[in-house]
């Protein structure tokens, strides 16, 4: 009786499709969990390969939201570095600028970078 029971139960969920937000959200904080920061100094300190530069930035058109931060815009960054297949960032400025259509505007600018696992230069 259980056998049957638990067979209806498993052929009745074939198909069924959950579809959530997470998704989307999961995969861009796992992105961004696999880029590291580093400073310029500790990145000279690697055989690391420069993969372009990148740059992210966030704006606050209303009072009501919330300001731009600057972990927020850095973590936009790193999901590029992901996208080009890199593992580090240098992140060389971040600046709130004057922007029309914004109370608030930050924008960071850095390099991407494939890093590898230990360091050359002590």
């Amino acid at each position: 009786m259980a056998c049957l029971l638990v067979g209806v139960v498993i052929s009745g969920c074939n198909g069924v499709d959950f579809r959530t937000n997470i998704g989307p959200y999961a995969k861009s904080r796992i992105a961004s969990a696999g880029v590291e920061e580093y400073s310029p100094v500790e990145i000279a300190r690697y055989d690391a390969v420069s993969l372009g530069l990148v740059e992210a930035s966030s704006c606050q058109e209303r009072i009501d939201e919330p300001a731009p931060e600057r972990s927020g815009v850095v973590r936009a960054m790193k999901q590029r570095v992901h996208k080009l297949g890199g593992n580090g960032v240098v992140v060389e400025s971040c600046a709130r600028v004057a922007q029309g259509t914004c109370r608030v505007y930050l924008e960071c600018r850095g390099t991407a970078y494939s890093v590898p696992q230990r360091q050359s230069r002590p």
